[in-house]
């Protein structure tokens, strides 16, 4: 029998847009082979909760915990299950992760840590709701609240940084670091201090993984583009360039990225 997989995205509500980039669901059924999941690093954050079905890294053959906060990424990332299976997850802006786990965003780039160890043991029943709800609908609505909670309460003094990453991020543009430094009319030092407090990268590591992204979005507008075309007009020096950064932040060269007939069923997330 073959397997049915589904995969939603969900906008966010407005008091959470600030924060959340998009919800999304991931279901499978049927599953008869190992599934893959793998996400390429593009800067931001994750909260994800596996309501059904087990997961492990291929990397480390570990398992990976049922509910999870992911700090900002610099690298791609890969699970692997074996049975059906049921995601629910949240697209955080890389700023998020630093405002749920109180802590400056460079303690937290590429940090993999269960929920429970974050905010305390009372996030428990939480899980336990989730896990027994009805429909994915009444399992956003828990996540929903739960991040409520923990964002609404934010009196941070870096919103004007956020709102231009933000603005940034979601128009798709190229990153233009630059154009940041000199909206925020401060001293370079302090910028760069604020940045990396913020979002966990230094502003040119920033720019490497938004240069990538944006990269990615050029090829899905126009695939009929040569990689080295996409590589000049994406803002790289040469396609070695190209070639060296997408291996490094997807896990794959630009060809075996983009093939039309993956080794393996998966989902890229």
């Amino acid at each position: 029998m073959a397997h049915t997989t589904s995969y939603r995205q969900i906008p966010p509500p407005p008091h959470l847009a600030e924060y959340v980039r998009y919800f999304w669901i991931a279901e499978g059924q049927d599953i008869s082979a190992p599934y893959h999941f793998s996400s390429v690093a593009n800067g931001c954050a994750q909260l994800t909760f596996h309501y059904r079905g087990s997961f492990v890294a291929p990397d480390t053959d570990q398992a990976v915990p049922e509910f999870y906060l992911q700090g900002p990424s610099s690298k791609p990332t890969k699970l692997v299950t074996e049975g059906s299976f049921g995601i629910l997850g949240a697209a955080l802006y890389p700023y998020t992760a630093s405002l749920l786990f109180k802590t400056p965003g460079q303690e937290v780039r590429d940090q993999v840590r269960p929920v429970q160890e974050v905010f305390g043991s009372s996030l428990r029943q939480l899980e336990d709701k989730i896990t027994n709800s009805a429909s994915t609908d009444e399992r956003l609505a828990l996540l929903v609240h739960f991040l409520t909670e923990q964002l609404l309460q934010d009196k941070t003094p870096d919103a004007p940084l956020r709102q231009l990453i933000k603005a940034e991020i979601d128009a798709g543009q190229q990153p233009d670091v630059e154009k940041l430094y000199e909206q925020m009319h401060t001293s370079r030092r302090q910028f760069e201090r604020r940045f990396k407090n913020l979002l966990g990268f230094s502003p040119r590591e920033y720019a490497k993984i938004q240069r990538f992204r944006y990269a990615l979005q050029q090829y899905q507008q126009a695939p009929e583009q040569s990689f080295t075309q996409l590589a000049l007009s994406s803002g790289y020096y040469d396609q070695a360039h190209f070639n060296r950064d997408f291996k490094e932040l997807s896990g794959e060269t630009p060809r075996t990225f983009f093939a039309d007939d993956p080794q393996a069923p998966g989902l890229r997330i």
